[in-house]
């Protein structure tokens, strides 16, 4: 591209947008009471991409920026581009829920700087979110038409058929009928682990797929009690539901309870691989609650294999809590996950992770104004929140903690004795 070329190429791009901002200036000082705007990148596929709203309400316009509570994967933040947020005048967001408080970039302008305001959104879509020209924008009827034509968007791809009967003849061909089985079934697809087997969490447990390298077969797993009891009770619970969960297989081994499901997929159909799966996440969780008051209590759900320490220490702590929540303080959390940092910052991922799936529950049932339930969640909700700050506290207890010196035992030519001097 030639240098005439390029300052043509420049001299329309800042034309437009000195342009879009003066059309967005005049509709933000014209805007009334309650009445807000929108303005995103357009032709996004991946989820929320970068935006700007503007709202107005008494005289002032409250201007936001989306962060990276919003953003789709691939388009967050980093931490230069926040600063440059804040560099333009906007604050930090300081909440995950919006219920809690601010969740984007924002700040507040009387009306009367409409100007202001406008060019805090160019500013914000050109440096930080990297936005070319506003045609690329949807500003609803603001952006410019014609004069730069759009990349045009990728053509449709055919997205595979869960009804669609498969024969899968690889490890990997029967991994991907069920990551179609399961799609969309979690805010976050879950992630084959490095042992080749996948983990789909349930409220209070962890049903593990693995599959057959020797054969397209798959196999669904999950320990509902550990340390049984009442062994005689359990072999009756068990032989119980072998007779009334067809399909199933319970047994205890152990002194674990665990049920599993053998699926063939030598011809399979990921809707009907859909069902199984949902038959087993939708009931484990009552399975274990109701063997547990018959035989021995259920373990908190964890991520790990059984046996492991990190198992056997969140075991320990769920059970106290489950006796009195509450009951486990900072220094309690501490001795359990023995003084150590990287069991005990596993332990608030997982807390964490769950009190996010809570919050997403919680605004589903406020959405569709299940009162009962929305109080259920919250508390919940709360709870979960609450036990992740006792396990940080414990954390800053294992930081702060003064650094023992090492005692060196002096050499010595002569025994004590002999050398008339004791310890």
């Amino acid at each position: 591209m030639g240098g005439q070329l390029e300052r043509g190429w420049d001299d329309a791009v800042e034309g437009a947008w000195r342009e879009f901002r003066q059309r967005l200036a005049d509709h933000v000082a014209g805007m009334g009471e309650d009445d807000s705007l929108v303005v995103q990148l357009r032709w996004h596929e991946a989820g929320p991409g970068p935006y700007c709203q503007v709202a107005c309400g008494d005289g002032t316009v409250r201007v936001e920026a989306v962060s990276n509570v919003y953003l789709a994967v691939g388009c967050e933040l980093d931490e230069a581009q926040e600063r440059a947020l804040e560099a333009l005048g906007f604050a930090r967001p300081d909440a995950e829920d919006w219920s809690e408080g601010e969740t984007n970039f924002w700040v507040d302008v009387e009306q009367r700087e409409a100007d202001l305001a406008a060019v805090m959104v160019v500013r914000a879509l050109r440096e930080v979110y990297g936005v070319l020209h506003p045609v690329y924008l949807d500003a609803h009827g603001l952006e410019p038409e014609g004069g730069l034509r759009p990349v045009p968007p990728r053509p449709h791809r055919v997205e595979p058929d869960p009804d669609e009967v498969v024969r899968p003849s690889s490890v990997e061909e029967v991994r991907a009928v069920v990551d179609l089985a399961v799609a969309g079934m979690f805010d976050e697809a879950p992630e084959w682990d490095e042992d080749g087997d996948l983990p789909l969490p349930t409220e209070d447990h962890l049903v593990w797929v693995s599959v057959n390298k020797g054969a397209p077969r798959a196999l669904l797993s999950c320990l509902l009690v550990d340390d049984v009891a009442d062994r005689h009770a359990a072999l009756a619970e068990v032989n119980r539901l072998n007779r009334t969960e067809f399909g199933l297989t319970f047994s205890l081994t152990d002194q674990r309870i665990s049920v599993t499901r053998e699926l063939g997929l030598e011809v399979a159909v990921p809707s009907a691989v859909h069902l199984e799966v949902v038959r087993v996440l939708s009931q484990v969780d009552g399975w274990a609650r109701d063997l547990a008051e018959r035989v021995g209590t259920a373990p908190e759900p964890t991520g790990e294999r059984p046996g492991s320490r990190f198992e056997t220490a969140y075991a320990v702590m769920a059970e106290l809590e489950r006796d009195q929540r509450g009951s486990v303080g900072p220094a309690a959390m501490v001795r359990i996950y023995g003084n150590d940092t990287g069991l005990l910052l596993k332990a608030i991922r997982i807390t964490e992770k769950r009190r996010r799936e809570t919050r997403t529950r919680l605004r589903e049932a406020r959405a569709a104004g299940q009162r009962s339930k929305e109080k259920a969640v919250q508390v919940r909700h709360d709870y979960l929140r609450d036990l992740a700050a006792r396990m940080r506290a414990g954390l800053r207890l294992i930081v702060d903690a003064p650094v023992r010196k090492v005692q060196l035992d002096q050499l010595a030519l002569f025994d004590e004795d002999e050398a008339g001097t004791g310890r």
